[in-house]
């Protein structure tokens, strides 16, 4: 099985030297205790910056010297997690089979992995981006992915052992009862600290048993069970430490509770702090359609109000000032609890969710920083604001981490020694400890800061600073508002909003400004508030120029501060946006309203058809029936793919949704135009998908890759249908393709068909099959295959992997599918050395890099590589029905599972191809183009960063991080495609 390579020695050699940096002298001293070897390297550095992690028992030296080998650079999630517990606990059982009940548990080996992973986390903590480091929002999801691995089979071990003896839990109507493990605080919200407890909370479905004793006393006992293992203190140390204060009663109250007893308990005697802490409530372990049932029933009733309750920022903030007084010895040192600190972060954004969070589920996210971002998108809190909490968050989590690894206890206080606290400066990058309490000083005021603000009669943080500007706006003084705004914005938007004051009902228009005292000024904070304040401006000065009767909007915005943001934040971020929204005003609600689900894109081009048909006669001229065909395609495909856009920026679908829900707009409008040609059920024509649409992941601005297949027993006449069909799949492609004054409409690219451009733009199923060298079926006349010689070069079997019938003809499409995958699985995988040259050329010719300029998709280590060498494992292991998949990231799913693909390199390609996924993604819609380049030097390229989620440090700006995260991906990609194929460079 292949694994991962080693890591380059040089980049051992860094290790030793970045411990020196961070302590000389206990530098100096571990290499002479731990040795200089390179191996050791590892251990020296973490030694150095957290001496609780010092290894004293061979094993963990064994182990940190695997770390060193095998590399530390991929973020695991919890499926890889639980695979090395499984393997660790029940080390005879056999993969795949289950875990016999009789199997021997090895929970000193299990505590042995925890520690070793723990490490590997606290190792990408120490390290910068460039030396496969990790922000802390990272490492603390890999902490809850491992602590949600652990319950999971801790939770198999228990009811394995529990039901051996007292027999399985049943309900009293027969069925199976079941358990649940929710994940609270930061384990629910997937923001482990170091040394973090885990909150959890036991439940059960019901308390009506089918038993001669109670399913109460059954999942006690389970629950037991848990918590000792994981509880109790052994030479290897203990797995993890576990609170339960946060059940219903607290410690007071019983340790599992039924689903009825919960939602009792909860309706009568729930308080505020329970709400807030049923915000992160998640399922882990055990049951999850129980833990789905228990958040829909039980926990959004409770936690989420429809209507504001102001008291609820009062009733926090009581909170805070009560745990500071109980629990810090020293609030002036305390990261969590002291003045400005990680809990006022917390608690800022979590008020903002309870108080808006009954009217908007959009803010119904559990951790942290993730509703920090929806309340950005939603116009709840202002770009500044957002970031300050980001920034300042990501700081003080960072130092609590480090604090924790180097002490190796739950405290959250910084060091006094003035040695201890040099280090903790240096483990984080800063260059002194007095660069390091600056910073950590402007941090926590500005926590502060804001969190008194939700209060009312707090500090307006948010006050205006534009009433000059507004003023000068007023009194026509073109260079002293010249001067003014560029004081202000750092960039010239004198003309932009000079024009949106031009009209006196206009946006900054004089009777704007005197019916709605203030507002102008809330614009502009707005407009200065963005990403990017010019091209927010521009935006907005084109979007109102096509409105004939602004007051409509401008009420609007007035009315909802809120919508106001989120359309100034819309046209600072992306252009993509501000196009669409400039060209169809009508658009403008989809930010306006806050985003919210997206309707099934197949039921948009659905609706838009029928709704032209309502508006058509049959006695239409055919060319303008065609025209209104391509007008609701094309309305159909602007709104989605802008609904799909905005709540992209919200961070309300992930990448790989969205690159779904594309391709499913892509393949209904395909479909319609095929019907629309040849009417009925569209025999005789398939359109088949390939590439990116194959595999259901095209982008914003991806071409289509198609073959049109048809069956000459559907045509009028079987001599003509090659013409017949070849003219109707020209109609179909200029249905597709023709410009439209709505939007354009796609790129189809025809080239993968069998002889590529030279061949015929139709193929017979017949003549598809024999250039494949496939026998049809029906000309077995014994039901055996033959092998036939295939007329297709090796890289077209390749193509055939992500083959997909996604138009016309379906019984056609599934036939032309069959043999599809019979050329492309049944003969194994082409050779390595054939496929790697390939590769090499498409990186050479077409990729066309150079320093300063990156190929997302044909560059070194790009998309290609992770694609490559997942479609060459499919070939080789195609007898594995499992396998055989058009989607990329299901195809990496199954060669793990199935053994084909190590655990590491799975890793590796996963995080490597949705990092270059969702960075293509962001370009084209910060940018509002399709592009798969990065370059260095594009003005947006902080803009992009940011929307990727990096921020400035005192380390690097987030253009830096980007550009350094980007190279180790696509090093760590390509190092993993070479050791999959076994080929050189």
């Amino acid at each position: 099985m292949p694994t991962i390579p080693s890591v380059p020695p040089a980049v051992r050699h860094d290790l030793g030297a970045l411990a020196e940096t961070i302590d000389p002298h206990r530098a100096a001293d571990l290499l002479r205790t731990l040795g200089s070897a390179a191996e050791r390297q590892v251990a020296v550095l973490l030694a150095t910056a957290f001496p609780a992690m010092r290894p004293v028992h061979a094993w963990q030296a064994e182990a940190l010297e695997r770390i060193a080998t095998d590399g530390w650079r991929t973020p695991r999630d919890t499926a890889s997690f639980r695979q090395r517990l499984e393997r660790a606990l029940w080390p005879e059982a056999s993969p795949g089979w289950g875990i016999p009940p009789e199997e021997h548990v090895d929970f000193p080996a299990l505590r042995r992995v925890v520690w070793v992973e723990r490490a590997r986390i606290a190792l990408r903590e120490i390290l910068p981006q460039a030396m496969g480091g990790a922000s802390v929002l990272v490492t603390a999801a890999e902490l809850s992915h491992l602590a949600d691995a652990i319950f999971e089979v801790l939770l198999v071990e228990a009811r394995q052992k529990v039901a051996a003896r007292f027999g399985e839990p049943v309900r009293a109507d027969g069925r199976p009862s079941s358990f649940v493990v929710l994940g609270m605080g930061k384990l629910g919200g997937r923001e482990l600290n170091a040394g973090s407890d885990v909150d959890v909370v036991f439940f059960y479905d019901t308390d009506e048993s089918g038993n001669e004793y109670s399913l109460h006393e059954h999942w006690t006992r389970v629950a037991q069970r848990i918590v000792a293992v994981m509880d109790e203190p052994t030479a290897d140390g203990l797995i993890w430490r576990v609170d339960l204060r946060l059940r219903p009663e607290g410690s007071r109250g019983p340790l599992v509770n039924s689903l009825g007893a919960a939602e009792r308990y909860y309706e009568t005697w729930g308080r505020l702090w329970e709400r807030a802490a049923l915000l992160r409530a998640r399922p882990i372990a055990g049951d999850l359609h129980l833990g789905a049932q228990m958040d829909a029933e039980v926990v959004t009733p409770f936690v989420y109000r429809r209507s504001v309750d102001p008291g609820i920022v009062s009733g926090l903030a009581d909170l805070v000032a009560r745990s500071r007084a109980e629990l810090s010895r020293a609030p002036a040192r305390d990261l969590k609890l002291g003045p400005g600190g990680i809990r006022e972060a917390e608690f800022f954004v979590q008020t903002l969710q309870l108080v808006w969070g009954g009217r908007d589920p959009a803010l119904r996210v559990r951790g942290t920083m993730e509703a920090l971002a929806r309340l950005r998108a939603h116009g709840f809190v202002t770009e500044r604001e957002g970031r300050a909490i980001d920034d300042a968050f990501v700081l003080l989590r960072s130092a609590e981490h480090a604090v924790q690894w180097a002490r190796g206890t739950p405290t959250h206080e910084l060091p006094s020694d003035p040695g201890e606290f040099e280090r903790l400066a240096r483990t984080l990058g800063f260059v002194s400890s007095e660069a390091f309490a600056a910073a950590l000083h402007d941090a926590r005021a500005t926590v502060g800061e804001l969190f008194a603000s939700l209060a009312p009669g707090g500090p307006a943080t948010g006050r205006s600073r534009s009433s000059e500007i507004v003023a000068l706006l007023a009194a026509d003084d073109e260079e002293r508002l010249a001067a003014a705004v560029e004081r202000r914005f750092g960039v010239d938007i004198t003309e932009h909003l000079q024009s949106l004051a031009r009209r006196p009902d206009g946006l900054l228009g004089e009777a704007t400004r005197e019916r709605h005292l203030g507002f102008a000024e809330r614009v502009l904070d707005a407009i200065e508030d963005s990403a990017n304040p010019g091209q927010a401006a521009q935006y907005l000065r084109s979007f109102f120029q096509r409105l004939f009767v602004p007051g409509v909007h401008i009420t609007g915005l007035v009315a909802d501060e809120h919508a106001l943001r989120r359309l100034v934040r819309a046209f600072g971020a992306s252009e993509f946006v501000g196009d669409a929204l400039v060209a169809r005003p009508d658009l403008a609600d989809l930010v306006l309203g806050g985003g919210g689900g997206i309707p099934d894109p197949r039921t948009v081009v659905r609706a838009e058809i029928v709704l032209w048909q309502r508006t058509s006669t049959s006695e239409a001229d055919p060319e303008d029936l065609r025209a209104g065909f391509v007008a609701a395609t094309r309305r159909a495909k602007l709104w989605v793919t802008v609904a799909v856009a905005v709540a992209d920026l919200a961070d309300q679908v992930e990448t790989r949704e969205a690159t779904s829900l594309l391709s499913d707009l892509a393949t209904e409008i395909l479909d319609q135009a095929v019907h629309f040609e040849l009417g009925g059920d569209a025999r005789g024509l398939s359109v088949i998908a390939m590439g990116k649409l194959g595999g259901r992941d095209i982008g914003y601005g991806s071409d289509l890759d198609v073959l049109f297949i048809y069956d000459p027993a559907s045509a009028p006449r079987s001599d003509e249908a090659a013409a017949y069909f070849t003219k109707r799949a020209q109609r179909i492609m200029r249905l597709i393709q023709e410009p439209s004054s709505v939007t354009r409409g796609y790129e189809l690219d025809t080239r993968l068909r069998p002889s590529g451009s030279q061949g015929l733009l139709v193929t017979s199923l017949r003549s598809f099959a024999r250039y494949h060298g496939v026998v049809l079926p029906s000309e077995r006349p014994d039901g055996s295959r033959p092998s036939n010689l295939a007329s297709g070069a090796a890289w077209e079997r390749q193509a055939l992997l992500r083959a997909r019938a996604c138009a016309g003809d379906r019984d056609l499409g599934e036939r032309v599918i069959a043999v599809a995958h019979e050329a492309a699985y049944e003969n194994g995988a082409v050779p390595a050395g054939e496929l790697h040259h390939l590769r090499r050329r498409m990186e050479r010719e077409l990729g066309r890099e150079h320093s300063g300029r990156f190929d997302l998709k044909l560059g070194h280590g790009g998309l290609l590589d992770v694609e490559f060498a997942v479609q060459w494992l499919q070939m080789r292991h195609g007898e594995d029905p499992a396998v055989r998949t058009s989607d990329t990231m299901t195809a990496l799913v199954a060669l793990r599972d199935g053994g084909y693909l190590a655990v590491e390199a799975f890793e590796t390609f996963r995080d490597g191809y949705h990092f270059l996924r969702r960075l293509e993604q962001r370009i084209h819609v910060t940018r509002g183009r399709s592009a798969s380049a990065l370059d260095v030097s594009e003005r947006s390229l902080g803009r992009i960063a940011r929307a990727m989620g990096f921020a400035n440090t005192g380390e690097a700006t987030a253009a830096q991080t980007l550009l350094a995260r980007y190279r180790d991906v696509t090093e760590a990609n390509r190092r993993t495609y070479r050791e999959v194929l076994g080929v050189s460079e």
